[in-house]
Parts: structure tokens; sequence; C-alpha cells
């Protein structure tokens, strides 16, 4: 009859459906699977990266913003030092002393210390500093070195042209050498209100080793 006629063609119509939705399900979740699992796979390959960056990472953002009294390096040398001087900036301009610190960490055996105590320069001006080391010990030594400046708000304009830090210094039992540190500091430190009460700046260096090995033969 037309009624089980009509009855069979809605089951079967129905059925299709049913199948043709779920298809479009199980194609969906397969395609929300992928993302998730993509989405993992970036995440674990970008906390890797994340973790092998980390310190030179910290390094620069330190160094953008002087964060703990790091120097700051935006501009280069030439860029600074080729801009026109601002009338109100020399105006401004004042004497300061800069003081240097040595420190060295626990078990190595050199002798670290400021050739000079402090000097006395005006912002803008480039200024040549000396530290000395000398290695105490019987064995070849190699040391690190890190800086910071204080106060820590006068580090973002303190600029370092040459220095030692952050390169491997290897000394002989009783090797001695002179490390220069070449730096001035910004003009814009004389016009800076919130540098007003700043007259005396510290530049400190710590040592720490790297490795201790047998002096070589010759």
């Amino acid at each position: 009859s037309c009624l089980g006629f009509d009855g069979l063609w809605g089951r079967k119509l129905f059925s299709t459906k049913a199948r043709l939705h779920m298809e479009e399900t199980q194609k969906q979740a397969r395609r929300k699977a992928v993302e998730n699992a993509s989405y993992l796979v970036a995440l674990v390959v970008g906390m890797v990266g994340l973790t092998y960056c980390s310190v030179p990472l910290y390094r620069m953002f330190c160094q953008a913003t002087g964060f703990g009294g790091t120097t700051q390096r935006t501009l280069t040398l030439e860029d600074k030092l080729s801009r026109p001087v601002d009338p109100q900036v020399e105006e401004s301009m004042r004497e300061l002393t800069v003081h240097f610190n040595a420190d060295i960490t626990s078990g190595m055996h050199w002798k670290f210390t400021p050739t000079q105590k402090n000097v006395r320069t005006t912002p803008g001006e480039s200024t040549l500093a000396f530290y000395t080391v000398k290695n105490l010990s019987d064995r070849a030594i190699t040391g690190v070195s890190t800086y910071n400046v204080t106060p820590q708000k006068a580090g973002v304009y303190f600029n370092k042209i040459q220095c030692f830090c952050f390169e491997e210094q290897r000394l002989r039992p009783g090797e001695e050498i002179d490390m220069p540190v070449f730096f001035y500091i910004d003009r814009e430190f004389a016009t800076d209100p919130n540098m007003k009460d700043v007259n005396t700046l510290t530049l400190s260096y710590t040592f720490f080793k790297v490795n201790e090995e047998e002096e070589a033969d010759g």
C-alpha cells in the first residue's frame, strides 16, 4: 500500500540522514583531534625553544629595559654620538662620579680589583677605566664576569662601548692582566627628573669560575 511504501521510504531517508550526520560528526572529531595535536606539538616545541633561549632573552630584556641595573643598548654608539646636542641638555650638564667595584665567587683563587677607585665624568663624555685580575693558584683557571650598575634606575643611561663581561678569560698560574672598560653616560641623564638625586654611580663586576684545568706544558 501507499502507506507501507511511504513508511519504508521514510525509514530509508532517516537512515541515510543519520549515517551522513554520523560521518560528518566523525570528520569534525578527527579535525579537532588533529588541531589539538598540532597545538600540543607547537606548545612543546615552543617550551623547549624558550628553555634554550631564556638566558639570552633575559639578557636582551635587561639591556633593553635597564632591569636590575643592567646597562641599556638600544641605539648604536655612532647614532648616539652623532645626534645634535639639545641646548636644554647642555645647560643641565653636571659632573658625575663613577665608582668601580670588583668581586669574585667563593673558591676562585683570583685577585680582582679596579685599577682606579673612581673617575669623574659628564653625560656624553667617553671614559676609559681598567680592572686588574691575577690568578693566585697553581692551575690555569677560566672565568667569566657579569656586571650591574647602581642605582638601578641609572642603568638605562649607562653605555659600555667596550668591556670584558660575558667573555671567557683564561689565566695561567700567576698570570696577571689589565682589562679595559670604555663607557659613557647618555646626555639625557642630565634632563631626566628621576636622576636629579643621582650624582654617583657604581659599576660592579663579579667573576665566577667556568672550569679549572692543569697547566699545559710550555
